[in-house]
């Protein structure tokens, strides 16, 4: 259960964020919005782990994980979602990252053998027919009038990107803690962004609005260090099949939260997010028999 938890975390602070960066990119640009958000997850996370982080040892056993985590999984998942969310709708984010769970399983199937059972294949269409019936507005016959926007094809990149952060959650052995494994690959992305920016902007802090750094500050402490955190544990703990369907609760979770910016919630809100907790039921029904 607390895995179920930590990844309901996770993705309602997911869910959060496509609001926060939708104001924070109304007076910077994509690249500084996404690295004031790792600058300040960082900022975040060091003094939590000033006193406690691992030998040099451990960092350089996971080197190479860690790298490609956080090159692949986290900066390169943020830089094209940023630069996406800048050129496309919210409807057409949350109906290419509703696939992500889909394209992880395949990922995992192609790369490891590991087989989709009926049960996550019946869970995973139950959860993403949730997802369109919400992005559908309660008429899924009708998606076909969802037009394709220029930030589209970046959203596509991100989604594959943010299956393989899911595959190289999969490698990690343990023997650096959750918390570590966080901190090292949200630096890594903090660096990559900073590395990006520099030849276009020298990152004023003065030049920001206020409702830029509350966004920033939203975006950087609970919709970053504190979702992969929750994450990278439930997803650990419940396995990476299970806990990728979950991804399909983000766009449920952006409908709740568009009331606090002025939306209104309808009945087809209901019976998507009906659904979807559906669809995580049967997967969750496959383990709990397995363990009886």
């Amino acid at each position: 259960m607390k895995n179920i938890l930590y990844l309901l975390i996770a993705t309602a602070t997911w869910g959060l964020n496509f609001f926060l960066a939708k104001l924070m990119m109304e007076s910077s640009s994509a690249l500084e919005a996404g690295f004031w958000r790792y600058f300040i997850a960082v900022f975040i996370l060091i003094p939590i782990l000033w006193k406690q982080l691992p030998s040099w040892k451990i960092v350089w056993q996971n080197s190479k994980l860690l790298l490609g985590v956080g090159l692949v999984g986290v900066f390169g998942f943020n830089y094209f979602f940023f630069i996406g969310l800048s050129g496309t709708s919210a409807i057409n984010a949350a109906l290419i990252m509703s696939l992500n769970p889909a394209l992880t399983l395949v990922l995992t199937w192609i790369i490891y053998g590991q087989r989709i059972t009926p049960d996550q294949g019946l869970g995973i269409l139950l959860a993403f027919f949730g997802v369109l019936f919400l992005i559908s507005k309660g008429k899924p016959w009708q998606l076909s009038d969802v037009a394709m926007e220029p930030g589209d094809t970046y959203m596509w990149i991100a989604n594959f990107a943010f299956a393989t952060y899911h595959l190289g959650v999969r490698q990690y052995k343990g023997n650096m803690e959750n918390l570590h494994f966080t901190f090292f690959t949200t630096l890594i992305s903090c660096f990559c962004f900073f590395l990006v920016i520099q030849p276009y902007s020298w990152l004023s802090p003065t030049s920001y609005p206020a409702d830029f750094w509350y966004a920033a500050i939203g975006m950087g402490g609970p919709g970053t260090a504190l979702a992969y955190f929750a994450w990278n544990r439930g997803a650990a703990g419940l396995g990476l099949g299970r806990a990728a369907v979950f991804m399909n609760t983000v766009p449920f979770f952006t409908s709740l939260f568009a009331l606090l910016f002025g939306a209104t919630l309808y009945l087809y809100h209901l019976w998507s997010g009906l659904l979807i907790i559906a669809g995580l039921l049967v997967i969750q029904w496959q383990q709990w028999r397995s363990t009886r």
